[in-house]
């Protein structure tokens, strides 16, 4: 009796979810695909993304693998970074999906081996035992924790009003918040800030915020 011939195995069938992160960790949540984590990263909800988003395989066995953002990110510079448009998440799952496939069979010795639970970094009861829950807070956890909303995590409407004094802020005086208001930007595809506010204030106000933490 001839013996059926068995189709070999999906490499992707070892992983088990997704997870996206972004700077603020809004995304706990396990996902099915690549694309819901990338969706996540370019939904409104999503902070800062483009500077700190994460998409991470979680394999069967305790293994994960972080994909390279260079799939998702966009960089104009050293630190400039776009997340890609919606529109093109077709191509860049087909990409993901094949580096996937081609990176699990490569390495797939070693991540076949399945990691005992006691042995795995991220046991709760592991992290937990490392705890001491009577410490006293750490100051910078507290500020984090205290640090009032900023860029899209605000509540209310920006107003032009609340542009302008966070470029008062972040350049220290009115009169050169006015001149980096009036000047052209690469960031802002050749525009000043006063060109685009009235069509795209979180856009402006965003931009200083990433001003204000250093992060151009």
């Amino acid at each position: 009796m001839v013996s059926p011939i068995q189709r070999p195995k999906d490499p992707l069938s070892c992983i088990f979810a997704y997870r996206a992160i972004d700077l603020r960790d809004r995304f706990p949540q396990p996902l099915e695909t690549f694309r819901e984590a990338l969706e996540c990263l370019q939904s409104d909800r999503s902070y800062m993304a483009a500077l700190s988003g994460e998409i991470i395989a979680y394999l069967r066995g305790g293994c994960a693998l972080t994909i390279p953002d260079y799939f998702f990110l966009r960089r104009s510079g050293e630190i400039d970074a776009t997340l890609v448009l919606p529109e093109h998440n077709d191509d860049v799952c087909k990409k993901v999906e094949a580096w996937l496939r081609v990176t699990l069979i490569i390495h797939k010795a070693e991540l076949s081996k399945s990691i005992p639970l006691e042995d795995r970094p991220f046991s709760l009861d592991q992290l937990l035992e490392q705890c001491d829950i009577t410490a006293p807070q750490h100051e910078e956890i507290k500020a984090w924790q205290e640090m009032p909303d900023i860029g899209r995590e605000l509540l209310g409407g920006l107003g032009e009003n609340d542009v302008w004094e966070k470029a008062e802020r972040v350049f220290d005086s009115y009169e050169n918040a006015q001149k980096w208001m009036r000047q052209p930007l690469k960031q802002l595809e050749g525009r000043s800030p006063e060109e685009v506010l009235p069509s795209d204030i979180q856009r402006v106000y965003d931009l200083l915020v990433r001003l204000e933490s250093d992060l151009f």
